[in-house]
């Protein structure tokens, strides 16, 4: 550091009392800087400083002092009174000077959604051209990034003034959503879509509320997807396929014999597994001579026990039956079902 100097100049009169001091402007400081400024006075003299907006951390008392100047870009202001040995006082010396810096902003604590890039902007407006210095020792205006950790920035000034900014960049993940299993439903059949627990929801069904519930209803494939939003604007989806619906996978291991009246009392009745997804269906079951002698449109709660409409016990024998599930493009089952007594 160079010290700068300006004059302090004494009038001695009668009584021995200063009364007249000269003051000047000095060259500009760079905010932040620490720089030396001096005096000339008389031989032994003290000399009490006092500065505007900096900070003395050397030569207080002498004529020379270093001043460690603040971040406050705008016209500071050094004094200084001279005490002779003799006990005279000088009248304050005064010299102003501009602190001079960029503005380096580049924000504070920032966030980014995994997988994408922030772009920090350190434009600014300075009364000379200025270069930048980044991370990665680029030296544009901006700078990308999408890895979590601080970012800092140096702007200088063609005047060799100088700012730094740091900023924090969190990077925070994508959400999780899993809606199951590719499936299939059939007949009443329904599924609850549960996306999880976010800030919104869009599906491919023009819901936007989470879970959603769909059901078998449907003649071709379907793909749903949803789409969510996280407290930290992040998204994440996931699709589900639902199959259209095979009844005659879905029936394949259905029972074919029942023994009504055995002493275990089960196996009474014929259960038919998954009927009750099918609450249209009709049942009719024949005899070997194509006679109907039962009927029923309610499967599930009047299961068929080997008995005629009239509640007349069948004697054991193999049953035709046509199942019909009242589905659009599916064919009536058929088949036998044996009464063993």
């Amino acid at each position: 550091m160079i010290a700068k100097y300006f004059r302090l100049t004494l009038f001695v009169v009668a009584l021995i009392i200063p009364v007249a001091g000269h003051g000047q402007g000095l060259p500009y400081a760079c905010a932040g800087s620490e720089e030396s400024y001096g005096v000339t006075g008389m031989l032994n003299s003290v000399f009490f400083w006092t500065v505007d907006g900096g900070l003395i951390v050397n030569g207080q008392g002498n004529d020379t002092i270093t001043i460690k100047w603040d971040f406050d870009r705008r016209t500071h202001n050094i004094s200084v009174t001279e005490y002779t040995l003799s006990g005279c006082v000088g009248t304050p010396v005064q010299a102003a000077l501009d602190i001079n810096a960029p503005v380096a902003d580049i924000g504070d604590e920032v966030e980014v959604c995994q997988d994408d890039l922030y772009a920090f902007d350190a434009t600014t407006s300075y009364l000379t051209d200025v270069t930048f210095l980044w991370p990665d020792n680029s030296t544009s205006e901006t700078y990308s990034t999408g890895t979590e950790g601080t970012v800092w920035v140096r702007i200088t000034g063609a005047d060799g003034c100088a700012d730094y900014d740091s900023a924090y960049l969190t990077v925070n993940p994508l959400p999780v959503v899993d809606l199951g299993n590719d499936t299939s439903l059939c007949g009443t059949a329904t599924l609850l879509l549960d996306a999880g627990v976010f800030s919104s929801y869009e599906w491919s069904t023009g819901d936007i509320v989470n879970p959603i519930a769909v059901d078998g209803e449907r003649r071709e494939p379907e793909t749903i997807w949803v789409e969510v939003t996280d407290e930290h604007g992040c998204q994440g989806s996931d699709t589900i396929l639902l199959e259209v619906c095979d009844v005659y996978l879905l029936f394949k291991d259905m029972p074919n014999t029942i023994t009504p009246g055995d002493k275990n009392d089960q196996n009474d009745y014929w259960e038919i597994p998954n009927i009750e997804l099918f609450p249209d269906a009709v049942l009719e079951i024949y005899d070997r001579w194509g006679r109907l002698i039962y009927r029923t449109d309610d499967i599930y709660n009047q299961p068929w026990k080997g008995e005629s409409m009239s509640g007349k016990e069948l004697p054991m024998d193999a049953y035709y039956y046509v199942l019909d599930l009242k589905v659009a493009n599916v064919a009536p089952m058929t088949g036998y079902v044996n009464v063993v007594r």
